[in-house]
């Protein structure tokens, strides 16, 4: 039976354990790119890019760009859609800093970095989606707009990015934006072609 995703059938077990894979996949392409020295789209990619200029921890960094978008979330998504956010955001800032002494991949090429960022993160994404709740900042933007408007978030999110990128390149050598911009087309083709409500299915 086809169901709404802003009223998912998932118990409390269900949802925890749901959101904690999708975060610790995110992490997990968060760090990828880092050893790589590339960023990504949205509020991550933003935050990935303050700390490479000013030398900052990407953690710390990502938690704090994301408090504005709380109260947008908590008004036009409601509480719970803002909680888990929260609570998400929180987790993959931890996560991404706790996972670097853990998981060397130091030398890793940049293509594969973007590809395999791409995928694993495309997924953990979509898994923040389906269980009501997000990466913060320009996730919550495409979610409401694809909400009101049915253009997919997938494609919301790329139009921010290649602005994000533009912006990338006065920091960033050209290659590692090119190899960035892969990533993160490849993330955001996964969202768009995997994220419609009218093929999610909750049993």
């Amino acid at each position: 039976m086809h169901t709404d995703l802003s009223t998912p059938r998932y118990t409390l077990t269900e949802d925890a354990q749901g959101l904690l894979v999708a975060t610790t996949e995110a992490a997990l392409g968060i760090h990828l790119l880092r050893a790589a020295g590339l960023i990504t789209g949205g509020t991550a990619g933003l935050a990935l890019l303050i700390a490479y200029a000013f030398g900052w921890g990407f953690g710390l960094v990502f938690f704090v760009v994301n408090l504005p978008f709380y109260a947008f979330a908590w008004a036009r998504k409601g509480p719970a859609f803002a909680v888990k956010s929260f609570v998400s955001v929180t987790a993959v800032s931890l996560l991404a800093e706790a996972m670097a002494p853990f998981v060397p991949v130091d030398g890793i090429h940049p293509a594969a970095a973007a590809i395999l960022f791409g995928v694993v993160c495309g997924v953990g994404l979509l898994g923040l989606f389906r269980h009501a709740s997000s990466l913060g900042g320009v996730s919550i933007v495409a979610l409401i707009l694809q909400d009101r408007t049915g253009i997919r978030a997938g494609w919301i999110q790329l139009g921010y990015d290649i602005t994000l990128f533009s912006v990338a390149l006065t920091v960033l050598p050209a290659d590692r934006v090119m190899w960035s911009a892969l990533g993160a087309l490849i993330l955001n083709a996964i969202v768009a072609m995997n994220h419609r409500r009218d093929w999610y299915v909750v049993t």
